[in-house]
């Protein structure tokens, strides 16, 4: 699958979580019941097959791993992923890391990642992550992003476009 029908199922899916109704336990249930985890899951699956030649889908793939841990799944829709592929995806970063083959945006994800350093300790094996992970020394986030380049990356643009930093009526 390419990236961009990729983008257009998290968009779907992601429609469907935020129109779920009920308690927080009954969204979550909802969440496993009408397969909406299942499709993140190979959602997230095929982000990880295409990472080692696609630096986008690495950025998404990783995401994702960040999101399901660090948010709830009532909210995102996505439960677990696949143990495989989350660790092909930290392998590579851990690769790109090393040769330092990263650009500026995925250094300040990494950064913003890493005020939740919980969500990536069980990749111990990979020093190089861990080692940029654990680091003082951050990639700061941007004033500014391309919110309607955005608004074309899945779940992940959907949340950094909500963040207040990037709203422009708050900056100035």
């Amino acid at each position: 699958m390419k990236i961009d029908e990729l983008s257009i199922k998290e968009q779907n899916l992601y429609s469907s979580v935020i129109k779920l109704e009920g308690s927080i336990e009954e969204k979550s249930d909802k969440v496993i019941y009408f397969g909406i985890a299942k499709d993140y899951r190979e959602i997230h699956q095929e982000y990880s097959r295409l990472a080692k030649s696609d630096l986008e889908a690495l950025k998404r793939g990783l995401f994702l791993m960040w999101y399901s841990i660090a948010e709830p799944t009532w909210l995102t829709g996505i439960a677990d992923l696949d143990k495989d592929s989350e660790e092909r995806i930290i392998k590579i970063l851990d690769r790109r890391v090393k040769k330092d083959i990263t650009d500026y945006e995925l250094d300040w994800m990494l950064g913003y990642y890493s005020g939740w350093d919980y969500v990536f300790e069980r990749f111990t094996e990979f020093k190089n992550f861990q080692n940029r992970i654990k680091s003082e020394s951050k990639t700061e986030l941007p004033d500014e992003i391309d919110r309607e380049q955005m608004k074309q990356r899945g779940q992940m643009g959907i949340y950094w476009n909500s963040l207040t930093r990037f709203n422009n009526e708050t900056s100035s």
